[in-house]
């Protein structure tokens, strides 16, 4: 089987011409011109929240095109735009090549105002007509701008559990290994009665009345502990005494155990009392004294119960001219209205800092509403905030309820606005959804979907009326990046019967997403699919990996003739699903629906070697099914965090798949939400507990993001927003690290100090392979030396500030770990990496390390021992000493440990570890992108594009050729314009096709050539 095929390019969205230049490379415009407007790194957005919107186009014109100069107008009215009256903001003629960050700067802008905008543009020969108009709309800027409550998404019982919270008692032991030992007694009437209780570690027995409950089991590879348990008890009148023994923790130098607990009891009028006070805990004298209190109580992290439905029914007068729906969740939501569903976006309320900001979004209703009766209908559940979070578990952002905010408003041609907003007249009822977690998946009973519930007619009379829930204290922001959709559709490869009702699907490519299932079954009958990565030796699921993510949905029949069936609250990570309860199941029954943030893919890099082409096209696919409101290290088991350290190694490559620019913004809001008032940034983000394993200090090479990020985004989309945005915060974090570290090395406050994470050499994950202070200060160096580049590139007056600091952090980093025969360190692969790709070695010296590198690089067989930090690097600080072949050999190699081992081994995604197939279960993700940023060398490198300046306004052209490699390309539609370059080696020399676009710059630098190039298609020769 080839390592690529037609049907793969086809999952991958290229299709059978992809090696073909695209049409957007077809040919030069013949005329100048703007084309591609967009705001705030969106084009037309909705809800834009900046004061001052970066304003951004792409230059079009023919051969040698600069922009010398333009002119931005900005009006309140298409029509008054159209006449050429900018009342808003007429730039006037402003001199410079600068199209990318242009900040607008007219009238202040006001929540809604919408924005309708054109840009006209000079060069050397003359001047461009005015562009096509494009449009951007102002969100709600104020808190004063919303109308409505919070209105609480929970059931009676539950809001009346929720009033009655748990307490939480402890009790001390003599050591870890013995329980604390807890009893409480109380009296009810007969009849069911239920415990709710959750332990700060793990609840080992129960028992009521001397007779055990069954207490669940927990995975002992689990990421965080397990979560609060309901229990039904079937209680008789009387008297009742309910023990529980919890494993003991060490805190504070004590063994501990903690536990929280509510008991609801019937009584004689057929109420419920809850019971959360009266524990005793047991002595060690064999009496049985009251509980004692802990200090800090926190919210009880209640467990998962039914989404619900919420409706409002509503009349207008006459069918809106404009009207905007806005809506904010705490929790996972779906709106339709008039029984019509409201945009295509999915998993909102994407993840986000919930306690600090919690991002609202704004849809365009005017074509669903009408004139008469109208009704909006809601789906809600827990989403990303109520869902259990590894470590950290469930309502890790906050307290219950869930809750949704919601307004509608509805202007008339005479300028009239109703609104419609979430208060008493809502009215409420559980939802066919019994269960709607992120790793649990979706339990499903269609019988359950009344009629007709979100359109006008429906009789609504026997459902609760909504009440309030407390307002949050987080802001309601806008969002910064594109929202979440179902991006593309994968068919089944093949379905295999396994059982006489059980069918196996491979769909041949590991994503992250649903399975959709189009079926007729029997009304009440049962269907099941569990999702996994990977099978076993015989052929089954091999669901290991996923440790307690249960990833499995669940369905009930309501004996439709056609019914599909699709979760809505929830994703998985998978390759295979086993699906139960079908007697057949054919492949036009089977979608394999793609979720991620809905970013623009704007790179292809092509090459004629199949394993790299392979290579290049799973690290893709590992960032679609990664990106998905945050960058997630994985999207299959009980984890899928966004941790700092993944992305900041990856940023670059995934600059050059696709546009991260608004994405960036939005991650690095919920890094600044996170960081310590030391200036530390996470280990993951959105972090609710902390900077992460208890750490106090940044943790080097993960905490490093919060400087890479910004850095990355800005040079290769040339928006200044997100260096703005962050200034502070990456100057607040530098200067805790160097105020702790006064001589330059980063000794003092390493966090967690995970090193070269997942080295090959390591005994274990984080094993010091390569000496940490060594890391550690390479990372200072380079996030000094990327402040220093912003701050220059921005017209900061502290960039020589920033330089100093790099050049002295990089003189003590050479003194301490650069001995005079050119050993870095203790002689590792990583070591040498960092020392010489971020030029910590001096000069004299780089020619001896780089040597000593190709050495033992060649000594151990030609394979690389670096680990999550060292490997992203490796080829370039081979290739920056002059060992391209060697960079080569590591490139094409197919044996452990090596890139081309995953893909000779069947891998559609990048792993997490070198080894994924063989190593430690618990540790094994197949789909994790972090290996994969050795596609920023394929872009750069092999490809041959590097941006220089940011958004490409000047970029590198320098290819590094290898006889094994008869050809490659990169195709990209910058930030300033489609880039075409391709390669094609013949005989002793290599042809180079070039497009460069109009107002940039290319440095050509190839063997025995050193020019620039101006816009314009540029076709040339060079020596192998």
């Amino acid at each position: 089987m080839p390592l690529i095929d037609r049907r793969t390019l086809l999952a991958c969205g290229l299709g059978a011409g992809w090696l073909v230049t695209p049409r957007a490379h077809a040919r030069m415009a013949t005329r100048l011109g703007a084309d591609a407007l967009r705001a705030a790194a969106l084009q037309d957005p909705l809800e834009i929240g900046d004061a001052r919107p970066m304003l951004s186009w792409q230059v079009i014109g023919p051969p040698g095109a600069f922009q010398a100069a333009y002119r931005i107008r900005v009006a309140s009215d298409p029509a008054m735009l159209a006449a050429g009256k900018a009342d808003l903001w007429d730039s006037g003629r402003v001199e410079g090549g600068v199209a990318t960050g242009v900040p607008y700067a007219g009238q202040a802008l006001v929540s809604r105002q919408r924005c309708h905008w054109q840009v006209k543009l000079w060069s050397l020969g003359g001047e461009s007509g005015w562009s096509a108009p494009a449009v951007w709309e102002m969100g709600l800027l104020q808190p004063a701008d919303w109308a409505g409550e919070w209105l609480a998404v929970e059931s009676a019982a539950e809001r009346d559990d929720r009033l009655a919270e748990p307490r939480w008692i402890e009790a001390q032991t003599p050591d870890e290994r013995q329980p604390g030992r807890f009893r409480l007694s109380f009296r009810s009437r007969a009849g069911e009665g239920r415990l709710t209780i959750h332990t700060a570690s793990r609840l080992l027995r129960l028992a009521l009345d001397g007779q055990p409950i069954e207490v669940p089991s927990w995975h002992p590879d689990a990421y965080g502990g397990p979560p609060a348990a309901s229990f039904p008890l079937a209680l008789t009148a009387g008297e009742h005494v309910l023990t529980a023994e919890v494993a003991a923790r060490r805190e504070g130098g004590k063994a501990l155990a903690a536990l929280a607990a509510q008991i609801r009891v019937p009584q004689a009028d057929g109420s419920v009392r809850r019971l959360v006070d009266g524990w005793q805990v047991a002595g060690p004298d064999g009496s049985w004294p009251p509980a004692p209190m802990r200090e800090e109580q926190g919210h009880f992290p209640w467990p998962p119960t039914p989404a619900r439905l919420l409706r409002r029914a509503f009349r207008l007068d006459a069918a809106p001219r404009t009207a905007r729906l806005y809506v904010a969740a705490l929790g996972g939501y779906r709106i339709w209205i008039n029984g019509r569903r409201v945009g295509d976006d999915e998993l909102q309320c994407e993840p986000a800092e919930y306690r600090q900001h919690i991002p609202y979004r704004t849809y365009d209703v005017a074509p669903l509403l009408r004139a008469g009766d109208n009704v909006v209908g809601v789906l809600a559940g827990d989403g990303f905030y109520a869902s259990y979070q590894a470590p950290d578990g469930r309502w890790a952002y906050g307290p219950a309820p869930r809750r949704l905010r919601l307004m509608i408003e509805a202007q008339a041609v005479d300028g009239a606005v109703e609104r419609i907003a979430t208060d008493s007249e809502w009215r409420h009822r559980q939802s066919p959804i019994t269960l709607s977690e992120i790793y649990a998946g979706e339990d499903h009973d269609r019988r359950d979907w009344p009629q007709g519930w979100s359109a006008p007619g429906f009789d609504d009379g026997g459902w609760e009326r909504a009440w309030s829930a407390p307002a949050p204290a987080a802001q309601l922001v806008p969002p910064l990046a594109q929202p979440i959709r179902a991006t593309r559709i994968v068919p089944p490869l093949a379905i295999r019967r396994i059982g006489p009702r059980t069918h196996l699907i491979d769909f041949g490519q590991n994503f992250a997403g649903r399975v959709r299932l189009t079926v007729a079954g029997e009304r009440g009958s049962l269907v099941t699919v569990r999702h996994a990565e990977i099978l076993t030796a015989d052929g089954m699921l091999d669901r290991r990996n996923l440790r307690v993510a249960r990833a499995e949905d669940r369905y009930v029949l309501a004996g439709e003739a056609r019914e599909t069936l699709e979760p809505i609250l929830t994703f998985q990570g998978f390759r295979y699903a086993q699906v139960d309860g079908l007697a057949e199941l054919r492949p036009d029954m089977v979608e394999g629906v793609v979720l991620s943030s809905d970013l623009p893919e704007i790179g292809t890099f092509t090459i004629a070697e199949p394993m790299i082409q392979k290579l290049w096209l799973n690290t893709l696919w590992s960032q679609r099914s990664n990106f998905r409101g945050n960058p997630t290290d994985c999207p299959q088991r009980d984890e899928r965090l966004g941790w700092t350290g993944d992305a900041q190694v990856f940023w670059d490559t995934a600059a050059f798949n696709m546009d991260v620019g608004g994405f960036t913004r939005s991650f690095t809001r919920m890094l600044r939400a996170d960081q310590a008032s030391n200036g530390a940034y996470p280990m993951w983000s959105p972090s609710p507990k902390g900077l992460g394993w208890g750490s106090s200090t940044p943790t080097p090479g993960w905490a490093d993001a919060g400087v890479m990020l910004p850095y990355v985004s800005f040079l290769h989309n040339g928006d200044a927003a997100v260096v703005d945005d962050n200034w502070a915060a990456m100057t607040a974090y530098l200067e805790g690290i160097l105020a702790a570290n006064p001589d330059g090395l980063w000794k003092e406050g390493r966090g967690a100090d995970l090193g070269d994470w997942l080295a090959l050499d390591a005994k274990w994950p984080g094993d010091e392979t390569t000496p940490k202070p060594l890391i550690a200060t390479a990372m200072l160096t380079r996030s000094l030396d990327q402040m220093a580049q912003m701050a220059a590139w921005t017209g900061r007056e502290d960039a020589p500030l920033w330089r100093r600091r790099a050049e002295a952090t990089r003189a003590a980093f050479a003194r301490a770990f650069v001995a005079a025969d050119g050993i870095v360190g203790n002689g590792s692969h990583t070591g040498y990496v960092l020392a010489l790709r971020l030029d910590l070695v001096p000069k004299e010296l780089r020619a001896a390390a780089g040597a000593k590198l190709a050495a033992d690089i060649r000594r151990r067989g030609t394979l690389l021992s670096t680990g999550f930090l060292g490997t992203p690097l490796a080829l370039d600080a081979l290739v920056d000493t002059g060992e391209t072949a060697l960079a080569y050999d590591l490139l094409l190699r197919t044996d452990y440990p090596s890139w081309g081992y995953m893909v000779r081994r069947g891998a559609t995604t990048t792993w997490e570890r070198w080894n994924s197939d063989v190593g430690d279960v618990s540790m094994n993700s197949f789909n994790h992108y972090a290996f994969g940023a050795v596609c920023s060398f394929l872009y750069r490198r092999v490809g041959g594009i590097e941006p220089v300046e940011p958004g490409f306004r000047r970029f590198r052209v320098a290819p590094a050729f290898d006889p094994r490699i008869g050809s490659a390309g990169v195709s990209l539609r910058s930030a300033s314009g489609p880039i075409r370059l391709d390669w094609v080696r013949e005989r002793s020399r290599v042809v180079v096709r070039l497009d460069v676009p109009a107002n940039t710059t290319a440095e050509l630098m190839l063997p025995g050539l050193r020019r620039t190039y101006g816009p314009g298609r540029h076709e040339l020769t060079s020596r192998a």
